[in-house]
Parts: C-alpha cells; structure tokens; sequence
C-alpha cells in the first residue's frame, strides 16, 4: 500500500529508465524525471497521492509550473540533470536540438484517484498532452486506466511537446 508521495515518486523512478526524482529547477522541485534516449524524450512526472478532486487538480495544474519552469531556466534543468544522470554528449546534443527540448508531462495517479474517469475525461479536454502514470498499491506502475473493465491507453497517453530553451547562455 502506498502511504507517502516519496514512495510513489520512487516507484515511478524505478518504472522510468534514465531517471531521478526530486530535481529542483528554479522555484520548482520535479517528482520524477526521466529522459527516453530511443525517443530523445524528457518525460516529467508530478506524483500526486490524494484521490480527491483537489488533489487530481493540483496534479495536472503542477504541470502548468514545470513547463514554465523549464522553459525559463532550461539550461538549469539539463545541467542538473545530468548530474544525477550522466549523458554522454552526443545524447545531450540530441535532448537539446536546437535550443528546444522535448518534454512528455504527466501526472502519477493511484488507483483510488483513476476510478475517477468523468473528472479525468474532464481535465484532459483542458489539457490532452498530459499523461497519466497509473501507480498501483504494490508499487507497480501502469500506462493505462481501466475504463469498464477494459485498458484505456488513449486517456492515459502523453504527447510530448516542444519547450523551447528562453534562458540565455551565461544568464
């Protein structure tokens, strides 16, 4: 059973290839972060433990901060996070193409919260490109929600997004 946001943030760090959690950039401290390097993918995750309509709001909104976040002080984020990650140069040249990162954003959901499929149909309308990490009681991690006993891979993808890098070398 999971009893703390930590443990839901490491059991989507083990999930996650090439990940860290708790990376601060700016006023901002990232839950998860991991880089996908067959994708050149950055993906982002807020854990969020409450199942109430609150809490599955904050989630999503949190998003809202990280993508200003990075955007702003992208240089901050790349060097931070390849200090806990190392890559090697050639992978670093590919997640920053052209002063632009690619970044999936999602949110790590219980059960209990994903049960909630009208309010999470509702906040995806608002933002479609956030995914869902579906982070079970034992610990284990899902990209899907069940929907009518069926596996909703759609409601649960993320699609990843350009930010592009504002902060000025030297800045």
């Amino acid at each position: 059973m999971l009893r703390a946001e930590k443990e839901m943030a490491i059991a989507v760090e083990q999930h996650f290839t090439n990940s860290t959690r708790e990376l601060r950039v700016g006023p901002c401290i990232l839950d998860v972060v991991a880089y996908d390097k067959h994708r050149h993918v950055f993906s982002v995750i807020e854990c969020k433990l409450g199942s109430d309509i609150r809490s599955i709001g904050q989630a999503f909104g949190q998003i809202s901060a990280y993508y200003a976040a990075l955007s702003a002080l992208g240089r901050d984020f790349i060097n931070g996070f390849t200090k806990r990650v190392p890559l090697r140069y050639e992978r670093m040249m590919e997640a920053t193409r052209d002063n632009q990162l690619q970044v999936a954003f999602y949110v790590a959901l219980t059960d209990a919260a994903c049960e909630k499929i009208e309010l999470i149909r509702s906040i995806k309308r608002l933002l479609p490109g956030v995914g869902i990490v579906r982070v079970k009681a034992n610990h284990k991690c899902r990209h899907y929600i069940k929907c009518n006993g069926r596996k909703d891979r759609k409601l649960a993808e993320a699609n990843p997004t350009t930010v592009e890098i504002l902060q000025r070398k030297g800045a």
